[in-house]
């Protein structure tokens, strides 16, 4: 959906630009690629270069960040990667001196050299039983690579050395290394940025095993997190180190004209709009937000406050089907429906999107049951009242996902 104005927009950044105690980490990934739009593989191969898409999409994100101090950037070596940061830079205010900003290839894409340059569906047929295991069990994948000698592809280029490729073994399970290179690389950082604001420009796989080992989250649950191109998230740490962080906001898009971000995976199975209840005037805004997205249903309590709430959010969908529940236990409970692949969610051609309403207790053990997250890390995720939360459920052999946290009007 298209933004109309820039009100929302201008809303979020006010949000980000407030005092932070602690660490403040704003991530964004690069813009579209070539092997984006071609449906290629990426991995850490550097032949992928930004299109001019990814480029206006780059300037539009660093026109949003003006106003933010930013204390430090670090950035991937790749070239997509420099080449986003070169554009957004460029636009940004106040101006980044150039002894702030860092390039290492720390935070490069996820190695998968067999895979790289390769499509999509090439993979899926070519590596049919591999691609299951990467999809299901993330943290089992073994790739054998062809090459354990695999050449340098990165450029040097001005203001951004890339660091020294590293040694790929002959075998090795990606995700597993991704997940202990974006922990050390927070073990090392942190403790240099107390009570400051960084800019981290990466990859998607990157920021999500970023953000997954932030929250302490498993490699199990690594494609439970959607990144966009140009997508924003926001982690705090507290205490300025590693020791958990807080999740403000996942792949935000509006800047990019986008409410809700495009669904990364199948377009099709069952797509969740949470919202926590709030005030009369949380909710309009809100409708608003959803105003043109199509709802087949909604849920939410048999109390009256939680019907009137209901019917402001749904005052531009008098179609949509609303649904009341009066258990406590319903995050569970829905979770065992997604879980058996009722026919809500296998028989559809198309994307069937809900609405659900309730508590930030309720919205909470939601989004924790998609990550695999504790009840006592609940308090890491920072919902916010008046803010959209999405979950897509795809069909059959793919596993639920986080697609945005927090879109705010």
């Amino acid at each position: 959906m298209q933004l109309k104005s820039n009100e929302l927009a201008g809303n979020l950044r006010q949000q980000m630009l407030r005092l932070n105690l602690g660490t403040r980490v704003i991530l964004v990934r690069h813009g579209e690629s070539t092997f984006n739009a071609q449906g290629r593989h990426q991995g850490s191969s550097d032949e992928s270069v930004l299109t001019e898409i990814g480029r206006s999409a780059a300037r539009r994100t660093g026109s949003f960040l003006r106003g933010i101090n930013f204390d430090a950037v670090y950035t991937s070596s790749l070239k997509r990667t420099q080449e986003t940061a070169r554009e957004m830079l460029g636009v940004m205010e106040p101006a980044i001196e150039l002894n702030k900003i860092h390039s290492t290839y720390a935070l490069r894409e996820i190695d998968l050299p067999a895979w790289q340059g390769l499509l999509h569906r090439e993979v899926q047929e070519k590596f049919a039983q591999d691609y299951r295991c990467w999809r299901q069990r993330p943290h089992e994948f073994r790739m054998v690579t062809f090459d354990s000698d695999q050449e340098d592809g990165s450029r040097l280029t001005e203001n951004f050395p890339a660091s020294p490729r590293p040694h790929l073994p002959a075998s090795f399970f990606p995700v597993l290394d991704l997940y202990s290179r974006a922990q050390k690389f927070w073990q090392e950082i942190l403790p240099h940025h107390r009570n400051q604001t960084l800019l981290i420009v990466s990859h998607s796989g990157t920021i999500r095993a970023l953000i997954a080992t932030a929250l302490g989250l498993m490699p199990e649950r690594y494609h439970a997190l959607q990144q966009s191109n140009c997508g924003i998230s926001i982690l705090n740490f507290p205490d300025g180190y590693q020791a958990p962080a807080q999740l403000e906001a996942l792949n935000l898009t509006t800047h990019l004209g986008e409410i809700l971000p495009p669904t990364k995976a199948d377009p099709k199975g069952l797509r969740l709009l949470l919202v926590p209840s709030g005030n009369k005037a949380q909710m309009r805004r809100v409708a608003q937000l959803v105003k043109t997205e199509s709802i087949d249903f909604s849920i939410s309590g048999t109390d009256d406050e939680a019907e009137a709430i209901a019917n402001t959010i749904l005052q531009y969908h008098p179609t949509t089907v609303q649904l009341q529940v009066l258990r406590d236990d319903f995050p569970q409970v829905w979770q065992q429906a997604i879980t058996t692949r009722s026919s809500l969610t296998t028989n559809s051609s198309q994307l069937i999107t809900g609405l659900v309403l309730g508590s930030n207790y309720i919205i909470q053990r939601l989004i924790r049951q998609v990550l695999g997250m504790n009840c006592d890390e609940i308090g890491n995720l920072q919902l916010r009242q008046g803010s959209v939360s999405v979950i897509h459920y795809p069909l059959a052999g793919r596993s639920p996902m986080l697609q945005a946290m927090n879109i705010s009007g």
